[in-house]
């Protein structure tokens, strides 16, 4: 084992020591901020490895005037959206090194906006991520420094210079398009209110239906997490012989609807075909298994902040930056027994 300075964990004098260079240009090395040589970096490198060298946040902090931390501004906290995209934006951290501070923002307590912002902020991190899955996602972009790198997850086309878009309209669209192609005449939606962006799933249903050229029906909003609301809609819509199709803006509003035809004597989906969204994981377990439309959060987190970090090394590396763009995730449906193509006496 290499000869260290005495200390029980490698120091950075012990890399450069092994590696026969100075202090200040493994320190360089490590932080990216100027280049070193070839030779050098091949030497430092090995010399890490040698040791079992962890650089220290705190010094590289004390160095660098920031730490290698990102911030997360994590809009509508108790979503499943919210909590998949953390897992990936966590583990596409942890690959790099890095620690990931959640800082949750809701619309429902706007006043804390600035302040939770602040905090964020106060521990000098490398780069910010900033869900924007609703309005406290978009006020918050307002208050981030003009020179700090960030990466917007969700929200409309176009909202930052670098961003992650899940394709949600698109899977609205094909989910519903999937139920006209099943015989239905028109498809009535529930779910939640409209969020303040255009990429929605609500928006999605209503491409279709204006691209078959059905009239659009007023979709039925629910309150969020209140599923009791969901299953009386669904009693109502049993009673309407002109239901034979719903898309449910999410699964748990499905299978509450699902409820509510039952107890309103239709069967699901011999009388009436509802699909879901976001795919979680009781959706197949449930009787009949639900048809939904899946959206790879994880990835989402992942991507969101391969993007920041390549903004941040260009910055410590004094280089220009990489250039803007949005990166769309695809999801996918998830076909099951929920819907059912309408036979010739309904047709």
């Amino acid at each position: 084992m290499a000869k260290t300075t005495g200390h029980t964990r490698p120091v950075i004098k012990d890399v450069a020591a092994l590696a026969g260079v100075s202090a200040p240009t493994v320190s360089r090395y490590l932080n990216g901020t100027v280049n070193v040589s070839a030779d050098k970096r091949d030497r430092i490198a090995a010399a890490i490895k040698q040791l079992g060298y962890e650089p220290s946040v705190v010094a590289r902090a004390l160095s660098n005037r920031e730490m290698d931390t990102v911030v997360v501004f994590a809009a509508n906290p108790s979503a499943f959206s919210t909590s998949a995209t953390n897992h990936g934006a966590e583990a596409a951290a942890r690959r790099h090194r890095f620690l990931l501070n959640i800082v949750s923002i809701d619309e429902a307590d706007m006043d804390s906006l600035e302040s939770r912002i602040r905090m964020g902020l106060s521990v000098r991190p490398a780069g910010a991520i900033v869900y924007e899955y609703d309005r406290a996602g978009i006020e918050a972009l307002a208050h981030l420094p003009g020179d700090l790198p960030w990466v917007v997850v969700g929200g409309s086309f176009g909202d930052g210079d670098y961003q992650v878009v899940n394709a949600e309209r698109d899977g609205g669209r094909w989910m519903t398009l999937h139920l006209l192609d099943l015989g239905h005449r028109t498809v009535f939606h529930v779910g939640r209110r409209e969020g303040p962006t255009d990429n929605t799933r609500t928006n999605g249903w209503r491409d279709a239906l204006e691209e078959r050229g059905i009239a659009v029906p007023k979709p039925i909003v629910v309150p969020d997490d209140d599923l009791d609301a969901a299953v009386r809609v669904g009693r109502e819509l049993a009673m309407r012989d002109d239901v034979t199709a719903v898309f449910a803006g999410n699964d748990e509003t499905a299978i509450a609807v699902m409820k509510g035809l039952r107890e309103g004597g239709r069967r699901v989906p011999d009388d009436v075909s509802v699909v879901g969204f976001d795919d979680r994981n009781f959706a197949p377990l449930w009787q009949p298994a639900l048809s939904s439309y899946t959206q790879n959060f994880h990835e989402m987190g992942e991507r969101a902040f391969r993007l920041l970090y390549e903004q941040i090394r260009a910055r410590r590396a004094g280089v220009a930056m990489p250039p803007s763009r949005v990166e769309v995730v695809q999801g996918r449906p998830c076909l099951r027994d929920s819907e059912r193509a309408v036979s010739m006496r309904q047709s």
